[in-house]
């Protein structure tokens, strides 16, 4: 999660108080079905029980902030939004449940004479024992000094809101606690609830289904990684490169009025052409966030609605303000399929994992998060061009390009799962390619030679060793490396090609392999973070292997006892 805690390089003088407790009264409680945002948000936990399940925001206090004023404010906003006293249950069936009436306890602590920071705040606020995003849906610390508020942060969980619904609830809070005659829950509103029931009735029951269609096609043909490249040897880990340009901002002012496009459309232009340079494809299929806010009950909707959704850029001979309209096309396109159901996604994508023989990576590759992003103080001006590095959580995302801000200085930060196969100079490169082509692009309607030439980017290299099956980029070796692991100590052997059909392995059966569907099976469980193989297209079994393994003649002369793809009609079930 973004967090504004940092390295302090001075000790802390705040001492912790007796803890605040607010006591809030809603106007209703109610059990009932997760809406497909907080159901999406609830298999990732389960699935990543070491995932930051929390977002982080800096409270917008007044000089001198009263204390009862801060306090007042949380039990309106509580009263008010039901997703702030909602916990939730795994299930089965997983459900939602809004309590009437509740406390809040906040952190508190005294300040001595120095200012305080809100980084300070969540760097103590991280030290308290660990809650559970399930059952705690905001966790909050205040910074005092006699009766007044020095500085604050608070802590939502994803499963309460996205970043959107973050911003509702700041916007809120900004307001409320400078202007007590407005203190009051207000009429009511479109609530986590309402929305699970909404999401069960025509036309959004319709909506989601045509999602489900456009899934499952995009399932069946992209490949399982837009960008593969293979290993360096070096430690499988996550990092962070934060782009931070006034000079890209300013020329994406000049593209934005001569366009007419929203400065995220640009970007996320600019980075589809720099993958598309590096990668050598011209169409990409991948995931982006969409928010879901297209209709007025969700402009102060306090909940998660936020979604991966499918799109695809096709970016073959064109100009860059061509590309740019293509990429605001796809988003919008991509809007219109982002709410569904994720399990039976998840149901699809087994399937199709199952028949492609790939493991697909659902983190998104491009997320907007210009819009109400206030969790960390405004960075000081910069007269060029930085660069900054992050360790980031454990990820099995090749690359994802988090876009911060757009305005005085372009924010973009780009971070990967696997700094073994993408370097910190790989990660460098790409950022300063798509710099360097909004510099340029901000001064003519760049052709696509001309884009080519002003990133200075060529494509990933690749040997004899790497084979496109099924649009996917995999290295031979690393299937045969998944094969010695998943089937020891049975010899077999992968060869790219064999009488025109890829990739098709050939093995000695044994006790554990006695058909091409236990090998295939054997095959998909040893996937897991091999972003470069996928499973043999062929199965064939021999009675024994040949002396040398390696030798393709030799195999083919074996008895053949079984063979096939090994996959199984209708699989998973």
């Amino acid at each position: 999660m973004p967090n504004v805690s940092t390295a302090l390089a001075h000790e802390l003088t705040l001492t912790e108080c007796e803890p605040i407790v607010v006591p809030f009264q809603g106007d209703r409680a109610g059990d009932g079905p997760l809406t497909l945002g907080q159901l999406n948000i609830l298999r990732w936990l389960d699935a990543f029980p070491d995932s930051h399940g929390w977002m982080r925001w800096a409270l917008e206090l007044p000089e001198g902030a009263d204390l009862d004023d801060v306090t007042e404010t949380f039990a309106v906003l509580l009263a008010r939004h039901e997703g702030l006293r909602s916990t939730y249950v795994s299930g089965p069936p997983p459900a939602q449940r809004v309590a009437a009436a509740g406390e809040l306890v906040i952190h508190r602590f005294e300040a001595g004479t120095r200012p305080v920071e809100a980084a300070e705040l969540g760097h103590l606020l991280d030290t308290r024992p660990p809650y559970s995003a399930k059952t705690h849906p905001l966790r909050v610390a205040l910074a005092t000094r006699g009766g007044k508020v020095l500085a604050g942060v608070m802590d939502l969980s994803h499963l309460t809101a996205d970043f959107l619904g973050l911003a509702v609830f700041g916007r809120e809070f900004a307001h409320l606690v400078r202007h007590p005659a407005d203190r009051e829950v207000g009429q009511a509103r479109h609530q986590p609830l309402d929305q699970a029931r909404a999401e069960r009735r025509a036309p959004l029951a319709r909506r989601t289904a045509s999602a489900l269609t456009l899934w499952e096609s995009v399932l069946n043909r992209a490949p399982h990684h837009l960008y593969t490249a293979a290993s360096t040897g070096a430690p499988r880990d996550s990092v962070a490169a934060e782009l931070c340009s006034p000079a890209a901002a300013a020329a994406l002012a000049t593209i934005e009025a001569r366009t007419g496009s929203g400065r995220p459309a640009i970007v996320l232009a600019a980075i589809c052409i720099v993958l598309s340079q590096r990668t050598g494809q011209s169409a990409g299929d991948f995931l982006t966030l969409s928010s879901n806010r297209y209709d007025s009950r969700s402009a102060d909707y306090l909940g998660t609605l936020v979604q991966s959704a499918p799109m695809r850029v096709d970016l073959a001979d064109m100009s860059f303000d061509s590309c740019v309209h293509q990429a605001w096309l796809a988003t919008v396109k991509a809007g219109r399929h982002g709410i569904y159901d994720v399990e039976k996604r998840s149901r699809l994508a087994a399937q199709a994992e199952h028949r492609r023989g790939v493991r697909f990576c659902f983190e998104p590759l491009f997320n907007n998060l210009v819009v109400g992003r206030i969790d960390s103080p405004p960075q000081e001006a910069q007269a060029g061009t930085a660069l900054t590095w992050t360790p980031m959580v454990e990820t099995d995302v090749m690359l994802r390009f988090d876009l911060f801000a757009a305005e005085e200085t372009l924010r973009l930060r780009l971070w990967t799962g696997h700094l073994d196969r993408v370097p910190r100079d790989e990660l460098e490169r790409i950022l300063l390619a798509i710099e360097n082509l909004l510099l340029s692009a901000a001064s003519e309607d760049l052709s696509r030679p001309r884009m080519d030439e002003v990133t200075g980017l060529d494509p990933l290299p690749r040997d004899g060793d790497w084979l496109l099956v099924d649009s996917c980029w995999i290295q031979v070796g690393d299937v045969q490396r998944l094969l010695d692991e998943v089937l020891a100590p049975l010899p077999a052997r992968v060869f790219p090609e064999v009488r025109g059909e890829p990739l098709v392995a050939f093995l000695a059966r044994g006790p554990r392999v006695r058909s091409a569907e236990e090998a295939h099976t054997l095959c998909m469980e040893g996937l897991r973070h091999r972003p470069t193989a996928m499973t043999p297209r062929r199965y064939v079994l021999c009675d024994h292997a040949p002396d040398d393994v390696t030798d393709l003649d030799a195999w083919l002369s074996r008895p053949v006892v079984a063979e096939g793809s090994g996959r199984t009609t209708g699989h998973p079930a």
